[in-house]
C-alpha cells in the first residue's frame, strides 16, 4: 500500500505516517520574519545597551522576588526538552531527530555569527544560571525544539511547552541571567531555525495519520476498508485515497488548522500580489470543503463528468474534510499520452462548466481523470461561482498551457478549437502569462520550457485574431519588496555615516518624542487624503464620488510602495476614471492635469514663501553654468522630426491626432471655475496639510519651525524624491527632508528622527490601511 507505515502509539508523541512530510508556505513567512526580527534584536543588543540594562533592572524589581520558582522553570522546561528527545529515540522517530539536528546546528551556527556582530566574540558560555550573552542558546534551543517537534506532539505537551518557552524566557530576566534583548534574539532565532528546518526538510505538521483518517471519516458515517496518504500531494490540505467494503474507491481530502492558515496566507498574498478577477474566497476549514462540495454539485447539475461526492464535513479533531467517489485515479498529466478524442472531451466539460457560470480555478492536466474512457474534472476546492468572463478565460488559459506542456502546441490548440470553440481560445489569449498560471502549471512550463509568447502567437494564429496585449496582472513582487527594504537599510547607513549618526542617538531622541504630537501628526497625514481626492475631482468633467476618490489616493500610499515614481498612480488614476465614465483620453489627462496643478503650486509656494522662511541650504557645491548647446540643439532636433513625422507619415498622423484632440479636449475641464477651484484649492490645500503635520512631528520632537519653513522643507522634499526613481520615494524622502530641516537649523539626529517619523505618518503606516482601501475599491467595481 504505497505511502503506508508504521504508526506508533501516542505517548507524549502523536502518532505520525512514516515517510510523509509537509513543507508550508507559513513557515517560509515566518523563517524570514523572525530572521530579521533577530537582526533586529542583535541592533538593540549592540546600540542601546543603557535601554536594555534599565529594562531588565525592572523586570528583576518586580519579578525577581521569587527566584526558586524561576530556576524551578528552568529545570522543568530543559526535562520536559530532554524528554521529547527521549521519547522519540524510544520510539525510533529517526526523521525527527534528524530535524531537530539540523534545528540546532543552524541556531548555534546563526547564534555564533549574531554573538561576533554584537560582543566581537563568536560564543559566550556561562554558568548554569549565569549571563550567555547574546543570543541566550538555553532559550533558543528550548524554541528550537518546541518549533520543530511541535507537530508531533501531543496537544497538552505543545501548550505546556509553549507555556514553558515564555515562563522560561520572564523567568531568564528575572534572575538576571539575560538582558530582554538576548532573550529577544534567543526567541526569534529559534524562531528562525525551527522553521527554516520544516522548510528544508518538511515537517508532519497539517499532515494527518491514516488511521485518524480512517476514525473520522467512519465517525461520519462512510466505512472505509483501508486508506493511504496519495503519492501526489498539494499544498494546503493533504490527499488520501480509500477503499470501501464493497471494493469502491473514494478521494479524501482533509484541512486541518495548519492547512487553514497556510491557504489564508496564499490567498491574502495573491490579492496583494496580482489583480485577480474576483473570485469566491471561503476562509474557514468547514466553509471551504463545503464550498467545494457545492461547486462538484452544481457541476454535476450542469451536466459536467464530476466525481460524486458522498461527504463534506468537520471530523475528529477538528479536522474538515470532504470524500468523493472517483471511478478513475490516474490524471492526464501522469497517464500515458492522451488521445486528440480525450481531449476534445476535456474542453466540451470546461465549455459546459462555463456556460453553468462555474470556473474551476485550477483547470490543468493534474485535476482531469479518465473514468471508463471519459474525463472527469476534479479538484474543485479554488472553483468560483457566478464566475466573471476574466475567470473563465484564466481557467481556458492555464488548460491551454497544460495541454500544451503534455502533448505540445499544435494538438492543444487544436483540441482547444474543436472542444470549446475558438470564442473560449481568443478570450484567453491576454492571460497566457505566468501571473495567471497556479503554481503547478507554472512549474510544468517552466521545466518543458513551454514559451508563452510563443503559444500566444500560435494561438492568435489559430483561431485567426489579431495579436493581443497582456493583461496587467502582477501588483507586487517579492523582489518590489525586498528592493524598497534594501534601499532603506542602505540609506540609513550612508546618512548614519555622513552624519555620524548611529541607531542609538536615533533611539535616544525617539524616545524623548511627544507621542501626543505624534498622534496628532499621523491623523492630519490622513486628512491630506481630502485635498488630494478634491484635486483628482477638479482635473476631470465626469463626476467623480468624493468617498472613492479619498479612499483612491489612500490606496495609492500602498501601490506607490511597490512601483517606482508615479507609474503605479498614473496607472490607477486612468483605471479608476475610466470605470466612473471617463473616456480614455480623459482619463489618461487627468493625471497629467492634476500632476502639473500640483508642480504649479508648489512652484508658486516656493517663489511667495522663500523670501519670509529662515532657510540657509549649503550652496556651495553647486555651479551653474550655461546649458551645453549640443543637448539644446539635439531636443530641438527630436522636437522637429517627431512633428514632421507626425505630418508626413498617414500611418502616424491617424494614431496620434485623434489622441492629441482628445487630450486637448481634455484640457477644457479647465475652463469650469469650480473644477479650478476644487485642482488648484485642493492641490494648495494638501501642500498646507501635509506641512502641519510635519510640524506637528517637529514639535514632537521639540522643534519649533514656522510655516513658511514647513511648506519649503516639505515640497523640497516631496520635489527632489519624486526625481529619483525608487519605490515609495524609499530613502531619497528620507535625505531630502532631512536635509531641509538641518537647513533651518534642526541639529543632525534631530532631523533625521523627524524625517523617519514623518514618513512613517505619511507613507509607510498608510499603506496598511491603503491596501484595504485597494480592496474596497476592487470590491466596489472602482477599479
Amino acid at each position: 500500500m504505497a505511502g503506508a507505515g508504521r504508526t506508533v502509539r501516542p505517548g507524549i508523541l502523536l502518532t505520525a505516517e512514516s515517510g510523509r512530510r509537509n513543507r508550508r508556505t507559513l513557515d517560509a513567512v515566518l523563517g524570514v520574519a523572525t530572521t530579521v526580527l533577530a537582526g533586529t534584536a542583535a541592533l538593540v543588543a549592540r546600540g542601546a545597551g543603557e535601554q536594555d540594562r534599565a529594562v531588565a533592572d525592572a523586570v528583576v524589581t518586580v519579578l525577581g522576588w521569587a527566584p526558586a520558582v524561576w530556576h524551578l522553570v528552568l529545570l522543568g522546561t530543559a526535562a520536559g526538552c530532554l524528554a521529547i528527545v527521549v521519547a522519540a529515540l524510544v520510539q525510533r522517530r529517526w526523521l525527527l531527530l534528524r530535524d531537530v539536528g539540523v534545528a540546532l546546528g543552524l541556531l548555534l551556527g546563526l547564534g555564533a555569527v549574531l554573538s561576533r556582530v554584537v560582543a566581537d566574540d563568536w560564543w559566550t558560555a556561562g554558568t548554569p544560571w549565569g549571563r550567555w550573552g547574546f543570543p541566550d542558546q538555553r532559550l533558543g534551543v528550548v524554541v528550537a525544539l518546541a518549533v520543530v517537534a511541535g507537530a508531533e506532539l501531543v496537544t497538552g505537551v505543545r501548550r505546556a511547552l509553549g507555556w514553558a518557552v515564555v515562563a522560561s524566557a520572564a523567568g531568564l530576566v528575572a534572575l538576571g541571567a539575560a538582558l530582554p534583548s538576548e532573550v529577544l534574539g534567543a526567541l526569534a532565532l529559534g524562531l528562525a531555525a525551527g522553521t527554516t528546518t520544516r522548510v528544508l526538510l518538511g515537517s508532519a505538521a497539517g499532515f494527518p495519520p491514516s488511521a485518524d483518517v480512517r476514525a473520522s471519516v467512519e465517525a461520519l458515517g462512510v466505512p472505509l476498508a483501508e486508506v493511504h496518504p496519495l503519492r501526489r500531494q498539494e499544498p494546503g490540505a493533504s490527499a488520501y485515497e480509500g477503499t470501501q467494503p464493497d471494493g469502491r474507491v473514494v478521494h479524501v481530502r482533509v484541512l486541518g488548522r495548519d492547512s487553514q492558515d497556510a491557504q489564508r496566507l496564499a490567498r491574502r498574498w495573491r490579492l496583494l500580489a496580482y489583480r485577480d478577477p474576483p473570485r469566491s474566497a471561503p476562509v474557514g476549514r468547514l466553509e471551504q470543503v463545503e464550498h467545494e462540495a457545492l461547486a462538484t454539485l452544481l457541476a454535476a447539475q450542469a451536466g459536467v463528468r464530476v466525481p460524486e461526492v458522498v461527504i463534506a464535513a468537520l471530523g475528529q479533531g477538528g479536522h474538515a474534510g470532504i470524500v468523493t467517489r472517483r471511478p478513475g485515479t490516474g490524471t492526464l498529466d501522469e497517464a500515458d499520452c492522451p488521445s486528440d478524442e480525450v481531449l476534445v472531451e476535456v474542453w466540451r466539460q470546461v465549455r459546459r462548466l462555463h456556460d453553468a457560470g462555474i470556473a474551476h480555478g485550477r483547470l490543468h492536466l493534474g485535476h482531469v481523470v479518465v473514468a471508463h474512457g471519459y474525463p472527469e474534472l476534479v479538484g474543485f476546492h479554488a472553483a468560483t461561482l457566478g464566475a466573471p468572463a476574466t475567470s473563465k478565460a484564466v481557467d481556458a488559459a492555464e488548460l491551454l498551457v497544460s495541454s500544451t506542456v503534455r502533448v505540445g502546441a499544435d494538438r492543444a490548440l487544436a483540441a482547444a478549437v474543436r472542444g470549446a470553440g475558438p470564442e473560449l481560445v481568443v478570450a484567453a489569449l491576454p492571460y497566457l502569462q505566468r501571473g495567471a498560471l497556479s503554481p503547478a502549471t507554472r512549474d510544468a512550463a517552466r521545466h518543458s520550457e513551454v514559451e508563452l509568447d510563443e503559444l500566444r502567437s500560435a494561438a492568435a494564429k489559430a483561431t485567426g485574431s489579431d495579436a493581443v496585449e497582456i493583461a496587467p496582472l502582477r501588483r507586487v513582487r517579492v523582489r518590489d519588496l525586498l528592493v524598497t527594504a534594501a534601499v532603506g537599510f542602505s540609506v540609513y547607513l550612508l546618512i548614519s555615516q555622513l552624519a555620524d549618526i548611529g541607531f542609538a542617538t536615533i533611539w535616544r531622541n525617539l524616545r524623548t518624542a511627544d507621542p501626543v504630537w505624534l498622534l496628532v501628526a499621523l491623523l492630519l497625514a490622513q486628512v491630506g487624503f481630502l485635498p488630494e481626492a478634491a484635486s483628482l475631482r477638479g482635473a476631470v468633467r465626469t463626476p467623480l464620488p468624493l468617498q472613492a476618490c479619498v479612499a483612491l489616493k489612500s490606496a495609492m500610499k500602498f501601490i506607490n510602495l511597490s512601483v517606482p515614481g508615479s507609474a503605479g498612480s498614473v496607472a490607477a488614476t486612468v483605471r479608476f476614471v475610466q470605470r466612473q465614465g471617463g473616456t480614455s483620453a480623459e482619463a489618461v489627462a487627468s493625471g497629467a492635469i492634476d500632476d502639473l496643478a500640483e508642480k504649479l503650486v508648489q512652484l508658486a509656494l516656493v517663489l511667495l514663501l522663500l523670501p519670509l522662511a529662515d532657510v540657509r541650504p549649503d550652496t556651495g557645491g553647486f555651479h551653474l553654468g550655461a546649458p551645453d548647446s549640443r543637448l539644446v540643439v539635439a531636443i530641438l532636433a527630436a522636437v522637429v522630426v517627431s512633428v514632421v513625422l507626425v505630418v508626413a507619415v498617414p500611418a502616424i498622423r491617424e494614431k496620434v491626432l485623434p489622441q492629441l484632440r482628445s487630450g486637448i479636449e481634455a484640457l477644457r475641464v479647465l475652463r469650469d471655475r469650480s473644477k479650478r477651484l476644487q485642482l488648484f484649492g485642493g492641490n494648495l490645500l494638501g501642500e498646507v496639510v501635509f506641512a502641519l503635520a510635519l510640524g506637528a512631528v517637529c514639535l514632537g520632537y521639540g522643534v519649533s519651525l514656522t510655516l513658511p519653513q514647513l511648506v519649503l522643507v516639505n515640497v523640497g522634499a516631496s520635489v527632489l524624491a519624486s526625481l529619483i526613481p525608487v519605490p515609495g520615494g524609499v530613502g531619497a524622502a528620507e535625505a531630502t527632508l532631512s536635509a531641509g530641516l538641518i537647513a533651518c537649523g534642526v541639529d543632525d539626529s534631530t532631523a533625521f528622527a523627524i524625517a523617519i517619523t514623518h514618513r512613517l505618518c505619511t507613507n509607510y503606516l498608510p499603506p496598511l490601511w491603503g491596501y484595504f482601501s485597494l480592496r474596497w475599491l476592487r470590491a466596489g467595481g472602482f477599479l
